[in-house]
């Protein structure tokens, strides 16, 4: 009793609309006329009944809720006459307001109105229900009321708090709040409600945006970053973002269309932090989805047209990254929007969806999704080709099963031996790039040592996923067959390829950048005797075991490069001398050593951060390496042919061995010519073959004549000859004895000038620096030639 004293008083003192259950004037009886505002998450009852004379209304709110609740006569907050219920220690009071705005709405005796409700009776947190019962003049003559007009349809407006401890008025979120046309008719029964949107919209913005967002978002990225290989991806991964966008900024829309006064700026700043967080992320991604879908169907059209691939092949790299930030963003936006709600079930969900695709970026970095993603496979042994002939197996000598049928319509490339079909593969960056890559060996690009000559683009280093790809796809056709290189130490088998850890046993530098390496493996030696013939054109792939963020690269095998072949020429040129001045011969005659240790590999420093050369070369450590191959077209060489090779810096590694096999021809027909058959026996070259070499060689400085002995020796030998075959041209600011020298390009009049008709020589083989390849390769096709070979 002391308790309700004490309330008592305070209601007189600060004259608040108040008033208490136990109050024998407490009427809780329920006017005659009901309508339902709101049966979904809210049960929100109504009744009223207007009184004899029609001057007032006594109406009555029924709600399961225990926090705040309002309503209120207009369409929304930016012109409300709203009647709020708050709650105090269990009592209930009642204001009279009046909104322009989102907020707390001011009273209308604060704006200079008057309070024109009053509180009959109510009972709070009855079986979780709450009832108000509470009159008013039809019309009050206060400029902060709307008139209540029996027979009319009168728009309401109705929130509630977004918890049960919100007994005061707060942010009630977008859930929490609804708008209804009723049709003000006393009659006594039930009168009927048109639900205005009431949170339907929301509802329609929330779960669009969820399902956009939180699902569909993340399958449009699965399908266009897995399912590379599959000829609709590009298509379906467009479509799916922008049924995104679309929906997504039509429902948001939607959900703006109900208040836009939330946009202005006065308004803005009073919302929750939550709130202005989600839409300003929200409008910045609406920007940029629009923007990332114009960029996707250009990116698209540009993957579908050669001549603009070829200018905008960068592109698809800009249209990634844009598409991070904007998949992000909106993971962001929906995440602010779940947490407005406390919606716990789909914060899980997407989590859920999240933790997917996480475990499907692990596995996709570790290539083991291959075999799932795989699209438009034929197994290899069904694969039938379409009639015609295919070039690339005759211009590298491949060899065919017989279940194969060769077509020249298809897209093959070379891949560690194997030719692959790229025809039912689609690029990620254009298909034009097949086109730029029909029969050539693709290993380097592959591993990012080099970028298409005609393309001004940077390396790319592929994925294992692209080498899980290329395996799925190989025909079962060897370009060649695998040279028998590799000898087993314990059982003397001979191992035609490798993929084992060596040991760098020795580094020999020839000059500031560029050194020999030799590398050692306790289980195998190799072939040392292998003729130029055979090893021309061979290479190995290389990478660090230590360090798994160093690059791969491959390197051109250099058997001539070994120090038992070296010294194998200096005795063989010492030996060749003394019979031609008819010395007595002292020692035995110089025998190569049939087997070798160490693999000798030359490489030459790049300064990159992670690179593999400047990696090698400060290994002081005799680290280990995964050297995998050798791998490489074989070429093949007929008598009477004459070959051009044009090399830049280290692209001479290359060639190299054959050199080497034209030198020990030369000992062999000069030893043939002057003393017979059995004095040229001395020298075994293996097969026999007649053959001229013209090389042109570009290098800053004489020291970085690596080999030279090879190709000197070759020189001062072309005076014995009755046909001469090799002749050579140095480009270079130095001076030598030994050939031709010149400071010019080589161009079209450098090439005839030297080589005369240029039709006449059978094979013109490039390598040297991809600029170099480009300009040379279009310098000899402007002339009118088509059998060049860039290694």
């Amino acid at each position: 009793m002391i308790n309700l004293f004490i309330l008592g008083l305070i209601e007189v003192i600060i004259c608040s609309n108040k008033f208490y259950l136990q109050d024998p004037s407490n009427d809780i009886t329920k006017p005659r006329t009901h309508a339902k505002i709101s049966d979904s998450d809210t049960h929100f009852d109504f009744y009223f009944e207007f009184t004899e004379d029609k001057k007032e209304v006594i109406m009555f709110i029924e709600i399961d809720k225990i926090s705040y609740f309002s309503l209120g006569l207009g369409k929304s907050m930016s012109d409300g006459d709203l009647w709020i219920f708050e709650v105090y220690e269990n009592v209930i009071t009642v204001n009279d307001t009046y909104c322009v705005k989102h907020g707390r709405p001011p009273t209308d005796v604060s704006l200079g109105g008057t309070d024109d409700l009053h509180l009959l009776g109510y009972y709070y947190n009855k079986d979780g229900k709450t009832g108000v019962k509470f009159k008013r003049l039809v019309k009050t003559g206060d400029e902060f009321d709307k008139d209540l007009n029996e027979g009319e349809a009168v728009d309401f407006i109705w929130a509630h708090g977004k918890t049960e401890a919100n007994f005061t008025v707060s942010n009630h979120g977008n859930v929490n709040r609804g708008s209804v046309i009723l049709n003000f008719t006393d009659d006594g029964g039930s009168n009927d409600v048109i639900i205005v949107d009431g949170h339907n919209t929301y509802y329609i913005h929330k779960w669009t945006n969820f399902a956009c967002w939180g699902i569909a978002s993340d399958v449009a990225i699965v399908v266009g970053r897995y399912y590379k290989t599959w000829g609709y991806r590009t298509y379906l991964h467009g479509f799916l973002f922008i049924l995104i966008v679309t929906s997504s900024i039509t429902t948001a829309m939607m959900m703006l269309s109900t208040d836009w006064a939330v946009l202005e700026w006065s308004n803005f700043k009073e919302q929750s932090v939550k709130n202005q967080f989600h839409i300003i992320i929200f409008m910045l991604v609406a920007i940029l989805m629009v923007a990332q879908s114009i960029g996707g169907i250009l990116y698209n059209y540009m993957l579908s047209s050669l001549k603009v691939n070829q200018k905008v092949s960068v592109k698809p790299s800009i249209h990634a990254i844009m598409g991070s930030v904007v998949y992000t963003l909106g993971k962001l936006q929906i995440i602010a929007g779940l947490f407005m709600d406390n919606d716990v079930r789909l914060m899980l969900i997407l989590g859920a969806v999240f933790t997917t695709r996480l475990i499907l970026e692990i596995l996709y970095q570790k290539g083991s999704l291959v075999n799932v993603v795989m699209t438009g496979k034929d197994s290899h042994s069904s694969k039938v080709y379409d009639d015609g002939y295919n070039p690339l197996l005759e211009i590298n000598n491949s060899h065919s099963d017989e279940s194969f049928e060769k077509k020249s319509s298809k897209l093959w490339c070379i891949y560690k031996n194997q030719v692959v079909d790229l025809s039912q593969m689609i690029h990620p960056g254009g298909n034009y790039i097949w086109k730029l890559v029909q029969g050539q060996d693709v290993t380097r690009y592959i591993l990012g040592a080099y970028t298409l000559d005609s393309l001004k683009i940077k390396t790319h280093k592929h994925s294992i996923y692209t080498l899980k790809i290329l395996e799925q796809y190989v025909t079962g056709i060897y370009v060649n067959p695998d040279l028998e290189f590799f000898v087993n130490t314990a059982n003397r088998r001979v191992v035609k390829q490798l993929r084992e850890t060596w040991k760098l046993n020795t580094i020999c530098p020839y000059t500031d950048q560029i050194a020999y390496f030799g590398f050692i493996n306790e289980k195998y030696q190799f072939k040392n005797t292998l003729p130029g013939l055979q090893t021309f054109g061979q290479y190995f792939v290389i990478k660090s075991i230590e360090d798994d963020d160093i690059s791969t690269r491959q390197y051109t095998m250099v058997l001539s490069m070994t120090y038992q072949r070296t010294k194998f020429r200096k005795d063989l040129s010492d030996l060749f001398k003394k019979i031609l001045s008819l010395q007595s011969i002292q020692k035995e005659i110089p025998k190569e050593e049939e087997y070798c240790s160490e693999l000798p590999l030359i490489i030459k420093r790049y300064q990159s951060k992670r690179g593999f050369s400047s990696f090698i070369h400060e290994d002081n450590r005799n680290g280990q390496y995964q050297i995998e191959g050798p791998y490489g077209n074989n070429i093949t060489i007929e008598n009477g042919n004459h070959l051009v090779f044009i090399a830049g810096g280290t692209g001479l590694f290359p060639f190299l061995d054959i050199l080497e096999y034209q030198l020990k021809l030369t000992y062999h027909k000069i030893l043939l010519k002057q003393f017979g058959q059995e004095a040229a026996q001395i020298i075994n070259t293996g097969v026999v073959k007649n053959f001229k070499i013209t090389l042109f060689l570009a290098v800053n400085s004489a020291e970085d004549l690596i080999g030279k002995d090879i190709y000197f020796s070759l020189l001062n030998l072309q005076s014995q000859l009755d046909i001469p075959n090799f002749k050579m041209v140095v480009k270079g600011n130095f001076k030598l004895k030994e050939c031709d020298i010149i400071t010019q390009r080589f161009n079209a009049q450098v090439f005839k000038s030297f080589l005369g008709d240029l039709n006449s020589v059978s094979k013109y083989f490039i390598c040297g620096p991809p600029k170099m390849n480009f300009a040379t390769e279009k310098v000899l096709k402007e002339a009118g030639l088509n059998n060049i070979t860039v290694l």
